[in-house]
């Protein structure tokens, strides 16, 4: 006899919310002796001596397991000022103070870095300043030396140009902040924003890295927000790349990026902070006092932490679902591939284009979209689905508005369109959509703009050696 579970008893009999656990008289479920501080997941309770050798076992393990440091090895701690990364601070140095045992003493050599995004947070000059005092502090409080440098330095091409401190910071203007300021000012949506500031970050982090000599640097995220990053990647279409934005290593841009605290939930990171004694510092982000919907990162975070509220497995599900997803796409390094095959914002193997990829998929739907309520799709989009894309695209970047003063000139419209189709090519799926919505892409880094001019000159010479090719 088949099943006859009805739909509408379905959601009632399988989400069914944990019941909490009253604290208030609970043991600890470890010692069963102490009385319990602690409550995770709702029905756990822990003492505090308990939940402590917890967490530091955990963070411990989800180092060890990797194999990922050697002995004696020069580590950046990327240090915003938060509360997970402050608690990272935190357990590196009791690990590097700890003397019972050398065995499970931590043998790596830790120096902080924190990154200034002031300039496109509005934030004021003092606001700025009391936030990397604030850093400056808490570094000299545990003993590491700290390097600041400003995210406008991520439009630097070279090493030399980049202005970094150790252990003290002054805000100076720079010939890179109008650049920075207009390049964010043009991103239409706080999605792309978002997206674009991320591969910025990353971008800046890796040259600090090289020019201090670092092969590896940790990175602060915790589990909630990763949890929230999973869902947002595979709404942006970057669901190839889970294993790089969500695994504890990321090695796609030469420098490897750890992430050891994203065993740890928000809730577990409080508890934490709070044993320790870490102090933290308010940072806005982009999408602060916006509301849930601002953005698709913002709205996937909020889901899952309400989610997490009443169902305490839901990040733990969700991780054990990014680890078995693997990319049918060979997981390339700059070091051992063609330099064409990797998408220039993410350092992503580029997806093979085709007729039915995600990409024509998308130009069709727009296509219709923006047809209006009259308008009909020719018979030549069906037949012809990438050639039509092409041809309506560039009908639409020869009009011109009455502000171009261009005479004698290529169009306004037509050269941007030039330069975001170039850009398409070298791109993976996820950063195409980014790049989309950045009205100026001549503000990016200058080694983009080259190195998007060479790919596309060695394309068009592939083409013209493919035609005397028998």
């Amino acid at each position: 006899m088949m099943c006859s579970i009805n739909e509408e008893n379905l959601a009632e009999e399988t989400m069914v919310a944990t019941p909490k656990l009253s604290v208030t008289d609970a043991i600890c479920r470890r010692c069963n002796i102490l009385k319990a501080q602690v409550l995770l997941r709702k029905t756990d309770p822990y003492c505090r001596d308990c939940f402590m050798k917890y967490a530091v076992h955990k963070f411990r393990s989800t180092i060890g397991k990797a194999h990922a440091l050697k002995h004696n090895e020069h580590v950046l701690l990327a240090y915003s000022g938060g509360l997970s990364s402050g608690s990272m601070v935190k357990l590196i140095k009791e690990g590097l103070d700890f003397s019972e045992s050398k065995k499970i003493k931590m043998v790596f050599k830790p120096t902080l870095v924190h990154i200034d995004e002031g300039l496109i947070l509005n934030l004021s000059k003092h606001e700025r300043k009391e936030t990397t005092d604030f850093v400056l502090e808490q570094a000299k409080k545990n003993g590491f030396d700290v390097y600041i440098c400003s995210l406008e330095y991520c439009l630097a091409p070279d090493l030399n140009d980049l202005k970094l401190e150790m252990n003290s910071y002054q805000i100076e203007p720079s010939i890179y902040e109008s650049q920075l300021e207009m390049l964010f000012g043009s991103v239409k949506s706080l999605t792309a924003k978002e997206d674009l500031l991320i591969r910025l970050k990353q971008r800046l982090i890796t040259l600090l890295a090289t020019r201090l000599n670092h092969a590896k640097v940790f990175l602060g995220p915790n589990a909630t927000r990763l949890a929230g990053q999973l869902l947002s990647a595979i709404g942006q279409g970057r669901g190839a790349q889970i294993a790089h934005e969500i695994g504890f290593t990321d090695s796609r841009t030469g420098t490897v990026f750890l992430r050891p605290m994203r065993e740890f939930v928000d809730k577990e990171v409080a508890y934490l902070a709070n044993f320790l004694g870490v102090d933290s510092v308010c940072l806005p982000t982009l999408s602060s006092k916006l509301g849930s919907t601002a953005s698709i990162g913002r709205l996937t975070e909020d889901f899952v932490v309400t989610l997490q509220t009443n169902f305490p497995a839901t990040i733990s599900t969700l991780f054990r679902i990014s680890d078995k997803l693997k990319s049918n796409i060979a997981d390339l390094n700059p070091s051992d591939c063609e330099r064409d095959s990797l998408c220039l914002l993410c350092l992503s193997a580029i997806e093979e284009s085709s007729v039915c990829s995600a990409s024509t998929a998308r130009h069709i739907s727009q296509t219709f979209s923006r047809s209006g309520p009259s308008g009909h799709p020719s018979d030549d989009l069906r037949t012809h689905p990438l050639q039509s894309v092409g041809t309506v695209r560039h009908q639409d970047s020869t009009s011109c508005s009455s502000n171009c003063n261009s005479q004698g000139k290529p169009c306004c419209k037509t050269s941007n369109d030039q330069i975001k189709s170039d850009w398409s090519a070298v791109l993976c799926y996820g950063c195409r959509i980014t790049m989309e919505d950045v009205k100026q892409p001549e503000l990016m880094p200058i080694n983009y703009l080259e190195e998007l001019g060479l790919r596309s000159r060695r394309q068009v010479m592939r083409q013209s050696v493919e035609q005397f090719l028998l």
